[in-house]
């Protein structure tokens, strides 16, 4: 079996991180740690990437670069900002 994974472990990669004091979402570098590998009787693969020692990501949760993650991160604000907007209006209407 051949397995290829979209980043190696000492790669610098970008995900979404919240920041409490600018309010949005904002992109942060890691550098990912180890890698993960779960193969299934099934045949399913599953990858995960840790960044440290904490919680390990998915390839769709973590970027190559910094501008293809602030796309994911305003993105994400916009998804945000509409959700909030919608609720200020609907309570409006009560």
């Amino acid at each position: 079996m051949n397995i290829n994974t979209k980043f190696n472990a000492g790669d610098t990669v970008w995900i979404k991180e919240f920041n409490p004091e600018a309010k949005k979402f904002m992109p942060e570098s890691w550098q990912i740690d180890h890698i993960n590998i779960k193969i299934s009787k099934d045949g399913n693969v599953e990858v995960r990437y840790y960044l440290g020692w904490w919680q390990g990501f998915w390839e769709d949760q973590i970027y190559a670069t910094e501008e293809e993650c602030q796309l994911a991160c305003d993105q994400k604000n916009d998804e945000i900002y509409q959700r909030k907007k919608k609720d200020l209006r609907l309570n409006e209407e009560k």
